[in-house]
């Protein structure tokens, strides 16, 4: 008995040595190793103690990494930083006053600022948001920091690697809470490689968005909407058209965005037939994406794969040749993505993908229904963010999803893209009462459903828009 013991102590002694070998008090919660080393974290082990180690299945995420590979939850530089995807952070409460995006103290709220799903609110003197930041060119870089506040009176500072760069900034009242401002700061020579960036509040009562990042010689095109550089970066609709008609209406829905005036400058692709492992028939809509993204400007993935690819494969090429980021909206599984991003990586093996190409999701079905392998691949090689669902409101993102049918005659009758409407509803329509597949209950009612068109939104700053009235009154 007494020998048996003994072992137990001492597997016992070297398990917690073990852990404690590795990095001492990591997480409170495993939503915190989730922030840092993504889903494959399983829990956080010895929570709240000083021996709590994150967890990737059975062994520590610090041992689960591949070697060689670039730490993907580095923020990559030149380009944004949301402020609620801090590493580290002092907060002067205990809780997430806002209730937004984390459980841990800093005070997030969903934002209505263009570019941002969430800000960083309740700010206090002393507080301050550590990120690690991976520099991919040295030179001089500014920060842009966009800031709100209804009392003005707050001040920050930005330091790289403990030392303050630039002037303190002092944020002025913008009008209110969610009126914004965009402010800039030299920050002089950064090297290439990782640093430490902390944005610390000298005195609070304001808002953060974000911050970015640019080298003075990139002004860039000058025109960003949302996350969305009009001058180098690549904006590709997804769609898997299969086999819910939902898709039918979101790509008019895209359409009538890209058909605003203010986004005459954005350089886009469609790909229709990006679908995974569901049943049911494809939707053939042809001449509906034609009207949609002209006749060359979407390629057809169910007919031809790897033309598509090949296709979609050069287009990006470009765009990341040119310096430009590629932002995905997935209105489908991610399959084709993955196949995608393998071909970069295989081609372009200088190219960060975690920094450089963008994959939003919103849907819980289409990850279900991606191939296995290839959802992985997508999440540990590109900046995945999966957003929330677009069938409802008051979760983050505009509910696009009703059986109200008062909206179709100010759409089908637009002098611009009634004719894209028009066809979206009799080839969705058709596919309710012929295809094999999800008799989608808001079409089947004579409503609208394009709630794949929430990545859009997400991408290009638009989510305050609400629902699908507001979503026309934006956009028509």
């Amino acid at each position: 008995m007494r020998s048996l013991l003994f072992r137990s102590l001492t597997s016992i002694a070297s398990a917690i040595f073990a852990l404690s070998a590795y990095a001492q008090d990591q997480c409170d919660y495993t939503a915190q190793c989730k922030t840092q080393y993504g889903n494959q974290a399983t829990d956080c082990a010895n929570s709240r103690s000083l021996f709590s180690v994150c967890m990737c299945g059975s062994v520590p995420c610090e041992d689960s990494e591949e070697p060689g590979q670039p730490d993907e939850n580095l923020l990559m530089v030149p380009g944004f930083i949301q402020a609620e995807d801090y590493h580290r952070y002092w907060d002067s409460t205990a809780d997430n006053l806002g209730g937004a995006y984390r459980e841990d103290g800093v005070d997030i709220q969903d934002s209505s600022d263009n570019g941002g799903q969430y800000n960083v609110g309740w700010t206090a003197t002393n507080e301050w948001l550590e990120f690690d930041i991976h520099v991919e060119q040295a030179g001089v870089y500014r920060a842009n920091v966009r800031v709100a506040s209804a009392p003005g009176g707050g001040q920050y500072t930005v330091e790289i690697d403990g030392q303050t760069r630039g002037s303190a900034m002092s944020v002025p009242a913008t009008g209110g809470w969610q009126q914004w401002v965009t402010q800039s700061l030299d920050l002089g020579q950064l090297t290439q490689g990782q640093h430490t960036l902390r944005l610390q509040i000298q005195a609070g009562n304001f808002n953060i968005n974000w911050l970015e990042l640019r080298p003075l010689t990139d002004t860039g095109s000058g025109e960003m909407i949302g996350r969305f550089d009009t001058g180098k970066d690549l904006f590709l609709a997804n769609f898997d058209s299969k086999p819910d008609p939902d898709d039918i209406h979101a790509v008019a829905a895209v359409a009538t965005v890209l058909k605003d005036a203010r986004f005459s400058n954005v350089n886009y692709f469609a790909v229709a037939g990006a679908y995974g492992d569901q049943g049911g028939d494809f939707i053939e809509a042809d001449y509906l994406f034609d009207l949609a993204f002209g006749a060359n400007g979407w390629t057809n993935a169910h007919v031809n794969y790897n033309g598509a690819l090949d296709t979609v494969f050069n287009k990006v090429k470009s765009a990341l040749n040119a310096g430009g980021d590629i932002w995905i909206a997935e209105a489908g599984q991610s399959d084709f993505s993955a196949d995608l991003v393998r071909r970069v990586k295989a081609q372009l093996p200088s190219v960060n993908t975690n920094g450089r190409i963008h994959i939003i999701q919103h849907s819980n079905w289409n990850q279900d229904h991606t191939t296995p392998g290839d959802l992985s691949y997508v999440r540990n090689n590109t900046d995945y963010q999966k957003i929330s669902d677009g069938n409802s409101t008051g979760n983050g993102t505009p509910g696009f999803n009703n059986k109200n049918t008062s909206h179709w005659n100010r759409v089908l009758n637009h002098n611009e893209v009634g004719v894209i409407w028009t066809e979206a509803k009799r080839v969705a329509d058709h596919s309710i009462d012929n295809h094999v597949g999800w008799k989608n209950p808001s079409i089947a009612a004579g409503g609208m459903d394009f709630s794949d068109t929430v990545e859009t939104t997400w991408i290009f700053g638009f989510n305050s828009v609400g629902n699908i009235g507001g979503f026309f009154d934006e956009f028509l």
